[in-house]
């Protein structure tokens, strides 16, 4: 078998599926971010969410169980 095609531990699997949940996060952020007028209040919060979840994506490395630094 190849490392590509080896199975997944439990704790890669979780890394992953924490990735995917953080991704829905930032690209709603981005979306919503773009479509919001330069002015409005609500972009402050959409920016400290989008902050946050980038930042928690950017540890996802150092997390056991994590793959490689390539999947996130």
């Amino acid at each position: 078998m190849t490392e590509s095609t080896l199975p997944e531990t439990p704790r890669e699997r979780l890394v992953h599926e924490f990735k995917n949940h953080l991704s829905v996060i930032v690209g709603f952020c981005d979306v919503l971010l773009r479509e919001l007028p330069e002015g409005d209040a609500k972009r402050a919060d959409l920016a400290q969410i989008q902050r946050a979840a980038l930042a928690a994506v950017a540890l996802l490395p150092e997390l056991p169980g994590h793959a490689s630094a390539t999947d996130a």
